[in-house]
């Protein structure tokens, strides 16, 4: 009529509460959901979680609103005062970030679902920037999320925040085994200590910069160098052969961890890996060196058809080429001693000893029977072989048969009595009595 609208209210209709309505199903929806809250939690703790949100609803309604703050309260997170303290804080309506700073709890963690709580929580820092920085790296997908969380606490228990930021980045968390990151939660640790025996034994140490899987390797590495502790302990007491010199080379044995480890740093090789080979006992390794350049080295082993007998295993220069001076060198040392080994006296022998080891308690304790090392003469530090030679240079062929008696030769041939004996005279077997 005036020109303005109608004023249009809606109508709607009210109806009353039914007192005679079943209140089955809001009461199955109740327990339904407590029974949802507590399955999500893991079944270690569903007993304790179910005790103590009996008596508060506002308790159990942190399953849903900070799943932390109610694992922490049944996992003797911080201290009991402090516990109460946040206990007191939930149950009387104030906000969680109150009873989150009474408990000491990081905020962040306020994002994580209610399975992600297997184990009980570390310290973590409540500072700004760190909680910045992890929060962002939480990952999306809930099904990794236990596993990431267990690698970072373990991390920060390590006392490496930065470290803890960078497991807190690799993607293949759920892969690796158990241990590998307890060992890597070392590894850094050491890295950072510089005066301690596991720096030292660091062929690289951890930085932030490093891949996931450079830090693998390097892992590896560090692992089999602590290995060779286990292995050699204070070092080899008493090696095969005496350090000497031919053609101009010292022959320098490699006794402890260090020698080892600077000879592998100097040539850039595997000899800081060599723990399994050392472990048995049966080979022993020397440094060839040119005055004080490190020139090559050399593995000593027992022989593959006579193991009285000591037999060059491999020769290897620097990155592990096949050296030519160093071969040089032991051609001309093994001619010039071909003419005298006819000569060498009958005590001149192989005896059923291996380099000593020290015993530590560290080492594995099986005892380290000997196989084979060499015996000196007086007034000579070189290296005597086992089978006699001819003036003409030929070598017994009958090998591997057991002796009869006590006349045999260098190579193991029957008694002089037995018909093979002939077959040795013929390729000019000189006989050597043991001296056993």
């Amino acid at each position: 009529m005036d020109g303005r609208a109608p004023n249009r209210v809606a109508k709607s209709r009210m109806k009353a509460v039914d007192a005679r309505q079943d209140l089955s199903q809001v009461q199955e929806t109740a327990a339904g959901r407590r029974r949802r809250r507590l399955e999500s939690f893991h079944p270690c703790y569903r007993r304790y979680i179910a005790e103590l949100t009996c008596c508060a609803s506002e308790v159990e309604d942190l399953a849903d609103s900070f799943p932390g703050l109610l694992f922490a309260l049944v996992s003797r997170y911080a201290t009991v005062e402090q516990r109460q303290r946040a206990f007191d804080l939930v149950c009387t309506g104030e906000p969680l970030r109150q009873a989150a700073d009474a408990l000491g709890l990081a905020w962040w963690l306020r994002r994580l679902p209610a399975h992600a709580f297997t184990e009980p929580l570390p310290a973590f820092p409540v500072d700004g920037d760190f909680s910045l920085h992890i929060a962002n790296l939480i990952p999306r997908e809930d099904s990794l999320v236990p596993a990431w969380l267990a690698r970072v606490s373990q991390a920060v228990e390590a006392g490496d925040l930065a470290y803890a930021l960078w497991i807190a980045r690799q993607h293949d968390l759920a892969g690796p085994p158990e241990d590998l990151f307890a060992f890597m939660a070392a590894w850094a640790w050491f890295s950072g200590r510089p005066g301690l025996l596991g720096h030292r034994l660091l062929r690289r140490p951890w930085t932030p910069e490093m891949s996931f899987k450079r830090a693998r390797e390097e892992l590896a590495a560090w692992r089999q160098r602590l290995r060779l502790i286990e292995c050699l302990g204070p070092g080899i007491e008493s090696p095969w052969l005496a350090d000497g010199k031919a053609a101009g080379f010292d022959f320098v044995a490699l006794r402890t961890v260090e020698d080892f480890v600077a000879e592998s740093e100097a040539l850039e090789n595997c000899l800081d890996q060599y723990a399994d080979q050392l472990h048995t006992g049966l080979t022993a390794v020397f440094s060839i060196r040119k005055g004080a350049r490190r020139v090559a080295c050399v593995e000593i082993g027992l022989h593959d058809e006579e193991v009285s007998m000591p037999n060059i295993v491999q020769l290897r220069a620097a990155r592990n080429p096949a050296s030519r001076a160093p071969i040089t060198a032991t051609s001309r040392s093994r001619r010039a001693w071909e003419p005298r080994w006819s000569d060498l006296p009958s005590r001149w022998c192989v005896s059923a000893r291996t380099p000593t080891h020290s015993r530590t308690a560290s080492a594995t304790g099986s005892s380290r029977r000997s196989e084979s090392s060499m015996t000196r003469g007086a007034g000579d530090s070189q290296i005597s072989t086992t089978c006699t030679r001819s003036p003409a240079g030929r070598v017994c062929r009958h090998r591997g048969r057991p002796p009869r008696d006590r006349w045999v030769c260098g190579q193991q041939c029957a008694s002089a009595r037995d018909a093979r004996a002939s077959r040795c005279a013929r390729a000019g077997c000189r006989p050597v009595q043991r001296p056993w």
